[in-house]
């Protein structure tokens, strides 16, 4: 008899509950098998957990939602996934698209890339972006320093390497630290509509990219199409920044995303 499961893909690191199977861990068991089981916390979810209660308790956070036509950012990036995989040897996502144009949006709007303190904005001249990256046991925030000096395809190469080394478990304290803003690619799961990310303090706001999907839309000639959408929703800490700074940056990136120029 199989008394504890392997771990599965998705399934926290370690993890072996009496009564499970590979493909259902926590599975319902009756006798022999206890009634509860205690799973302990790993590291990662212990200090997310922290984070996570310190944001809550230090932010104002409020979420506003735009919605891109992505048309444009679904022939480019099929029309240059070729070439990333045979110069540069990875597979082209659509992460280095969504930070590109985050990058963009926080040049213009670099409020949304300070610091709130007691005694004003701390407004950093450089754009450290954190990429949240789902790794066993959690998620962690590896940072692609200096993004704004960046070009498209050097960008591309930094997330992968530092997304590559999370998941990996290579990454250092000093990959994990020091981002001015994070962005979340959660539309690689497909399954939401939209979410409310976030902040990580002492950043001002989280940007989070979700699922493209294929729905009908009134065109500007008011024809009905069926186009590849998605969802974008910010989550800003409104003590720091107002509707105009939130929907100014938002539609910044919306523009980038629907205007995609490498």
């Amino acid at each position: 008899m199989q008394l504890f499961a392997s771990p599965t893909p998705g399934a926290p690191a370690g993890l072996t509950v009496p009564g499970g199977t590979p493909d259902n861990p926590l599975a319902m068991g009756g006798p022999p098998f206890p009634p509860v089981v205690t799973l302990p916390l790993s590291q990662i979810r212990r200090v997310s957990m922290l984070n996570l209660e310190h944001a809550q308790r230090t932010t104002a956070p409020v979420t506003v939602v735009a919605e891109v036509d992505a048309t444009g950012l679904v022939a480019v990036r099929e029309s240059l996934k070729p070439l990333a995989e045979r110069h540069l040897g990875m597979p082209l996502t659509y992460l280095p698209f969504f930070a590109a144009a985050t990058v963009r949006a926080l040049k213009a709007y670099p409020i949304m890339n300070a610091t709130l303190t007691p005694q004003g904005f701390v407004i950093p001249r450089y754009i450290n972006l954190g990429i949240a990256t789902s790794v066993p046991g959690g998620v962690l925030l590896p940072s692609v320093p200096s993004a704004e000096r960046m070009s498209f395809w050097e960008l591309a190469r930094a997330i992968h390497l530092q997304t590559q080394k999370a998941r990996a478990g290579l990454v250092t304290p000093q990959d994990l630290s020091g981002h001015t803003f994070v962005i979340t690619n959660t539309g690689r799961w497909g399954a939401t509509l939209f979410g409310t990310p976030i902040i990580q303090p002492p950043n001002v706001g989280i940007l989070a990219f979700e699922a493209i999907k294929k729905r009908p839309v009134v065109t500007e000639d008011d024809q009905l199409a069926i186009r590849p959408m998605m969802y974008l929703a910010l989550t800003a800490d409104h003590r720091a920044v107002d509707g105009a700074e939130m929907i100014g940056f938002l539609g910044k990136v919306k523009d980038a995303l629907e205007r995609v120029a490498l």
